[in-house]
């Protein structure tokens, strides 16, 4: 059984970029290159479909109040699916697995799972910035990401059992069927249990070592620290 888990590439960032998309066809033009440059996600739903529609206003910019863009190169994290959020005048990008390790199922919902993540980018950037001004320990900050992303999961499964994907013949689809079609636990249940070292259900280690590698070595001590 394939376990991975998503995780978004998060670029050092001190103020966000706002500006509303407009209804120029630029989310059609990202889904279809995204279709293009992963053929096999075209099998699983069409543009009939209300998660098509979802994803092409997602990229328009409608859910986070600019422009998405896709990006075909495959996550440099070597995860699933992974996002960049604006940065000065840098735009928000998601890019997913070009290999066949992700199905074109669970493709769908890393996407969807992305843009849900990107909804956070102005709570992600305030964690940043509160970190970076040693505000926040380095558990306390991978603590507040997971549930962000907590969040961004259960917005998730909220759209995909309102709108399911059909199931695949070979049921291989681990992040869809383990992760979006089952309820989710109650926040404080998944805090407890999953927003903690070392676990294999959430990026809590990847944001810890973001904390220790982007932010820690910037930390400028307090007055009356002598360390």
């Amino acid at each position: 059984m394939m376990k991975w888990r998503l995780v978004f590439f998060m670029t050092l960032a001190v103020m966000p970029v706002s500006g509303l998309s407009q209804d120029s066809g630029f989310g059609k033009r990202q889904v279809k290159q995204m279709l293009a440059d992963r053929p096999d996600m075209k099998n699983v739903i069409g543009r009939e479909h209300p998660i098509h529609a979802w994803v092409v206003d997602g990229f328009e910019g409608r859910l986070v109040g600019q422009r998405v863009y896709w990006n075909s190169n495959s996550p440099r994290t070597g995860r699933a699916a992974e996002h960049a959020i604006p940065y000065a005048n840098y735009p928000p990008y998601i890019s997913i697995s070009g290999g066949t390790e992700t199905t074109a199922v669970d493709k769908w919902g890393a996407v969807v799972f992305e843009l849900c993540n990107l909804q956070n980018h102005e709570k992600f950037t305030q964690l940043a910035v509160e970190a970076r001004a040693g505000k926040l320990s380095a558990e306390q900050y991978a603590r507040k990401c997971v549930m962000l992303e907590y969040d961004a999961q259960l917005r998730t499964h909220e759209l995909f059992a309102k709108d399911p994907l059909p199931d695949s013949p070979h049921g291989r689809d681990w992040w869809y069927n383990t992760w979006v079609k089952p309820e989710l636990p109650t926040k404080e249940a998944f805090e407890a249990e999953y927003a903690v070292p070392g676990s294999t259900r959430s990026n809590f280690d990847y944001f810890f070592n973001t904390f220790q590698t982007q932010f820690a070595p910037f930390i400028q001590p307090s007055d009356g620290d002598d360390s």
